[in-house]
């Protein structure tokens, strides 16, 4: 329950704030998470990101500087971002919570069924922070950093693509499995995300490396299958998760 809320002038207002209220003060930029009560974030203190003029979007030859404020609707709606972000962004439905879901938020919330992480880690896209230099979303999200994003660095889909697979139960219901398998244009470098139920987002190395060697797609996916850690869920068995997981692979490299 927030109980204080502080709208800070300046970036170095922001992480002072959040430092003097450390273990209670969450960073606020659209507020979806905050205030979802399924978050299980505990905010007793949040510090308003509103006045700080981190929404902006800029194009550059060989990358896309993104504002931690954007929201995914205008993720979605900008010519200039990579084709397989706005996919992500549109995994939610809604174009009013798209209004209020900014991607900082759906980053640093570290939710399973986080609509960008994935396509993000895929993408190999990096974080600037205001107090813990640059990361990569990776090292953010799968780490325990509580930095002040200030924005993201996203190449551009000229240098590096990625596809996506996505299914929840309904269209409404809880995520099933999210896969993302990012490419350098060549080819090389690939990156395999995953998250589902019961899976934390991770990343399928050993799939990745068979994908760098050139393995046919099948040998590929049945690696997938076999890597992906289940924990077991209630939403169905491990091995219908793994051929889930099969399945999301050889979509994505298809």
């Amino acid at each position: 329950m927030i109980r204080e809320f502080h709208r800070p002038a300046s970036i170095e207002q922001a992480v002072e704030l959040y430092r003097q209220h450390q273990g209670r003060a969450r960073y606020m930029a659209g507020g979806a998470e905050i205030n979802n009560p399924d978050s299980g974030l505990n905010c007793e203190c949040a510090v308003s990101l509103a006045d700080l003029g981190l929404d902006s979007v800029a194009a550059g030859r060989d990358d896309i500087l993104v504002g931690v404020c954007t929201t995914l609707q205008t993720v979605m709606d900008h010519p200039d971002m990579p084709p397989s972000l706005c996919r992500a962004a549109g995994f939610l439905h809604s174009r009013h919570m798209r209004n209020q879901y900014t991607i900082g938020g759906d980053i640093a919330a570290r939710r399973n069924d986080s609509y960008t992480a994935a396509a993000l880690m895929a993408l190999k896209a990096m974080l600037h922070t205001a107090d813990q230099g640059d990361m990569s979303v990776e090292e953010y999200v799968l780490g325990t950093s509580d930095a002040l994003i200030l924005s993201v660095s996203i190449p551009s889909r000229t240098t590096r693509s990625c596809e996506l697979f996505r299914q929840n139960r309904s269209q409404r219901g809880p995520l099933l499995m999210n896969m993302a398998v990012g490419r350098d244009a060549d080819g090389g470098a690939p990156v395999v995300a995953v998250s589902g139920a019961g899976i934390s987002l991770t990343r399928l190395s050993k799939t990745e490396s068979l994908l760098a060697s050139g393995a046919d797609v099948k040998q590929a996916a049945k690696q997938a299958s076999e890597e992906v850690p289940l924990t077991g869920h209630w939403l169905g068995s491990d091995e219908y998760f793994r051929h889930l997981c099969g399945a999301a692979f050889a979509h994505c490299v298809r």
